[in-house]
């Protein structure tokens, strides 16, 4: 699911405005062009924490950042037989501390998946 277009401050207090002068959602919506799901969404917001601001997200930030993961993107494609545990001491020189499976997880969501070379017996 795609995210929408943000509606500014001004447009959500006018949402909040017109609730309590009194009118319904899918008028507020039908008056201000907005969606009567977004109008309630909003007046929800207001009426839990008396704001209509953009709250803080939960979650942690990302360990690596965004030119750790091109850099460790760039060494797999180059080499992919390099091992997790050489990913892992090249951000530690790098002054990034993480695991193998932190490296694992950036590497899947990069696109990269992770494989085992073939046993060939000798000839």
């Amino acid at each position: 699911m795609a995210k929408t277009k943000e509606l500014s401050k001004d447009t959500r207090n006018k949402i909040v405005d017109l609730h309590q002068a009194g009118k319904t959602e899918s008028a507020i919506g039908k008056q201000l062009g907005v969606k009567k799901s977004t109008v309630g969404a909003i007046i929800r917001k207001w009426k839990t924490y008396k704001t209509t601001d953009n709250l803080p997200q939960s979650g942690a930030p990302r360990k690596i950042s965004p030119r750790g993961v091109k850099m460790i993107t760039r060494t797999v494609s180059k080499n992919p037989r390099t091992t997790q545990e050489d990913l892992v001491n090249d951000l530690q020189r790098a002054g990034t501390k993480v695991t193998k499976t932190t490296i694992s997880n950036t590497l899947r969501r990069q696109g990269l998946k992770s494989c085992s070379a073939k046993r060939v017996p000798p000839a």
